[in-house]
């Protein structure tokens, strides 16, 4: 019988552990779940590609349950959704090294998926936080719009450095540039910037507590504040790095 300890021999290699550990939450947590949920699906034939796009499927659900949500338990429903899409988003990975099943449209699926989280987790978090006014109320008479327009927005910072990331990564690559540093490189700023906004980490761990304590006015003035300035740094070292 194949065992969680296999999975891990077979699917993580020294450099991606190097890389992948600087995301502590995701990576002494969420990763060791995967590889138990990922043991049914290697003995099916579906494969890496197919389970990518069904990651879509919680995204959606997730973020339709935040945005009509006007209870905790909707918007536990909507927590479960985006916590559902990052299992299956180490699931798909672990299967594809695994059987070693890999594709040039594997990586693009993977990403696509992982950008409709990154925009849907903060955009929903705004509606919810319009829709049950939090301990900012108390303080601030901040009108509920405001809400929706920031998490729109903190999810658009948080997509928009990546975009620009992988396309100066392709321009490295053609032009024989060297790429942009990889995670195992990353300094204590860069470590706490990269679980502070991990999707599958502090983002989901922060969105849970911020639903139990009533505090979604918090969490998306906060994260839109945090998004918008690591967008800012990403940006500048990406274009420093390329003009070096």
């Amino acid at each position: 019988m194949i065992t969680p300890k296999e999975i891990e021999i077979k699917t993580m290699s020294e450099s991606k552990r190097k890389e992948a550990k600087n995301d502590f939450f995701a990576f002494y947590i969420g990763r060791p779940i995967t590889y138990i949920l990922t043991i049914p699906f290697l003995y099916t034939n579906i494969s890496p590609n197919v389970i990518s796009m069904l990651s879509v499927i919680p995204v959606l659900a997730g973020f339709s349950f935040l945005m009509i949500g006007t209870c905790k338990t909707f918007l536990f429903l909507g927590w479960m959704g985006f916590f559902l899409w990052s299992m299956l988003d180490g699931i798909d990975g672990n299967v594809a090294r695994y059987k070693k099943e890999f594709s040039p449209i594997g990586d693009a699926l993977d990403a696509a998926s992982g950008y409709f989280a990154m925009a849907l987790i903060f955009l929903g978090a705004g509606i919810s936080a319009a829709h049950m006014p939090g301990i900012m109320n108390h303080y601030l008479n901040i009108p509920s719009e405001t809400y929706i327009i920031l998490g729109g927005l903190s999810g658009i910072w948080t997509v928009l450095p990546r975009l620009i990331m992988h396309k100066a990564i392709t321009s490295s690559e053609r032009n024989g540039i060297s790429k942009i540093k990889n995670r195992s490189e990353y300094g204590i700023a860069k470590l706490i910037a990269l679980n502070i906004t991990s999707i599958p980490g502090c983002v989901q761990l922060l969105l849970l507590v911020s639903i139990i304590a009533n505090t979604l006015d918090i969490y998306t003035i906060v994260y839109f504040l945090i998004n918008m300035l690591v967008m800012i740094m990403s940006i500048k070292s990406i274009f420093f790095k390329e003009k070096e």
